[in-house]
């Protein structure tokens, strides 16, 4: 039987990993090697509230409230759908390099909102941190919550800044075009994210 501990690594690893808005920005910001601590530690950060919030007491009032769960869903559409067409936009703008002059750079202010605005203001991240993580703690007395929230924050920074440097470390490697390649990936994921959201939506009502 796996502990709490172990429980909440495994949950929340598997769910950063899955390739989505926020990790490619990371990738991106890696790649360019432009503030890449600050991403990783405004992420890891951002997961630290709100799985705190989803395994002591939201997550139970998601799990129970199918109204909120569908709200969120919905909103989750609409934001994977708009990330989409701004990721299939960038594959087609002339523009874009990735290795970037140093003053076309976003300043670190900048860098900082683009961080809590692809983490925040994706729904889909409160559906897996607040949501699937809180209703996996439902049935844990506290001292377990405790250990099941460790699991999953060790989870959260390894995953973070595994990413950002391990990306960092290969920038050298990689070539300017791989860049709008990974856009048109992340418009095909957004999609899917969309899609996955409307079934969830469909299923419920």
């Amino acid at each position: 039987m796996m502990t709490p501990l172990f429980k909440g690594f495994l949950l929340s690893l598997s769910l950063i990993v899955a390739i989505g808005a926020q990790n490619v920005f990371i990738l991106r910001q890696a790649l360019a090697n432009h503030y890449i601590f600050i991403v990783c530690l405004l992420c890891f950060l951002c997961d630290v509230v709100l799985m705190c919030v989803g395994i002591f007491g939201v997550g139970e009032i998601f799990a129970k409230n199918q109204i909120l769960a569908l709200i969120l869903a919905f909103c989750g559409v609409c934001f994977a759908l708009y990330y989409a067409f701004l990721s299939l936009r960038a594959v087609f703008a002339n523009s874009i390099k990735l290795q970037l002059a140093k003053e076309k750079l976003p300043s670190l202010k900048k860098v900082i909102t683009l961080t809590l605005f692809v983490t925040l203001a994706n729904p889909h991240v409160y559906l897996d941190t607040v949501f699937l993580v809180g209703s996996a703690a439902l049935n844990f007395s506290f001292d377990e919550k405790i250990l099941f929230a460790l699991g999953a924050l060790s989870a959260s920074f390894l995953w973070f800044f595994s990413l950002g440097y391990g990306a960092k470390f290969l920038s050298s490697y990689i070539k300017p075009n791989i860049v709008k390649i990974i856009d048109l990936f992340v418009c095909l994921i957004m999609c899917m994210v969309a899609y996955s959201l409307i079934l969830y939506i469909l299923e419920r009502i």
